[in-house]
């Protein structure tokens, strides 16, 4: 027998009874069921996966270096067994040199690590000017790491995911361009502002708009800076003009878009047993009183094509040099980085545990994700 519905889902304190009610009604009719979701990959063809080789010795570096990280031991502990981050960054940066790769591990350690804090569940999710401190702080630190007159020590009592972020960054900048490290300042700025623009999201009296939800997860996602990144990884520097261009510009965004639409499927499971509503997935059924957690997620898979195709389209109108044949490698270095994005985010989520059991996962990619409670 399914579970009461007062039992399983618990309020935010101070929420709205229209609030508690729109929630308690989506997580109604989601709850206890399957649903067989076909490979995200197969949606993405043209753009394959690779891993670098180093995983296995870049996580024994990784081991050595968690216990100097001034975070919880449980968070840690809990990321390190879920989230194989080395991995992640091996089929971001497939071609990276290995100690570029640490550095790269280290980085969406602190990211994961941070958004924990802020997001469902963590210790800031409800506190709204606690989350405005914790920007503030980061954000500091951002600016001290990669701003004009570099400062690598953290202020006294930093909070340990400010701590730990210096000397990431100060790494990341000695194999930066300055272009590229004004770059990543900036895209590092535009992500932290929007995880404190989401956690206000959730503080409203209503669920969002799925529109506005993709909207502002893809304006600030924190994909972004990791696709900067790919300079540092393969150490060459994109020309301003060809980041800027409009084609780039729309490959950049059209695969921000799909990680952001992936991510919200194959997450669903997981945070729908959290009751993070906020998921593009739950949104539509949400703005939809006829439409189907089935047909939420089909909405959704069409999107990732549409996007898909858009940004394949884009690929042909990219500003190729006639003649500077190693700019034009760049160029597709750093357009493969932005497919990775996606496909390694995709591939990754199929092989760790965060957001669903390897025994939901068949041969082909397929996953059942199951909205019960466990």
């Amino acid at each position: 027998m399914a579970p009461d519905i007062d039992q399983i889902w618990s309020s935010p304190p101070g929420a709205a009874t229209s609030l508690v009610d729109e929630r308690k009604n989506l997580v109604k009719r989601a709850l206890n069921q399957k649903v067989l979701v076909p490979s995200i990959l197969s949606l993405m063809p043209a753009w394959p996966s690779e891993l670098q080789p180093d995983i296995d010795e870049i996580n024994k570096e990784i081991d050595e270096w968690l216990p100097t990280v001034n975070v919880a031991d449980k968070k840690k502990a809990k990321h390190r067994a879920r989230g194989n981050y080395t991995l992640l960054t091996a089929v971001y940066y497939p071609h990276c040199k290995k100690d570029k790769m640490l550095t790269l591990s280290k980085f969406l350690y602190w990211i994961f690590f941070w958004d924990d804090e802020i997001d469902t569940g963590g210790e800031l999710t409800e506190d709204r000017e606690g989350t405005r401190l914790c920007c503030e702080e980061t954000n500091k630190c951002i600016d001290d790491c990669l701003g004009p007159n570099p400062n690598y020590t953290p202020p006294p009592n930093s909070r340990g995911t400010v701590e730990m972020f210096y000397p990431i960054l100060r790494d990341l900048r000695a194999g930066l361009s300055p272009v590229s490290i004004e770059r990543l300042r900036l895209e590092l700025h535009d992500y932290i502002n929007g995880v404190g623009r989401q956690q206000q999201v959730r503080q409203e009296d209503s669920l969002p708009d799925p529109w506005y939800h993709f909207q502002i997860r893809s304006d600030d996602v924190g994909v972004i800076p990791s696709i900067t990144q790919n300079e540092y990884a393969m150490e060459f520097e994109l020309p301003e003009y060809v980041r800027r261009h409009e084609a780039m510009e729309v490959i950049v965004q059209e695969c921000t878009k799909l990680t952001v639409l992936l991510n919200d499927v194959l997450s669903l499971q997981k945070e729908f047993r959290v009751s993070q509503l906020e998921n593009i997935v739950l949104l539509f059924m949400n703005k939809n009183k006829d439409m189907s957690l089935h047909g939420a997620i089909d909405k959704v898979l069409d999107l990732i094509r549409e996007h898909y195709a858009i940004c394949v389209a884009a690929e042909e109108r990219l500003p190729w040099s006639k003649d500077n044949e190693k700019l034009n490698e760049d160029i597709r270095e750093y357009v493969r980085g932005c497919h990775r994005l996606a496909t390694g985010t995709a591939y990754w989520s199929y092989t760790c545990e965060r957001y669903f059991k390897q025994s939901q996962v068949n041969d082909k990619f397929e996953v059942l994700l199951d909205l019960s409670y466990e």
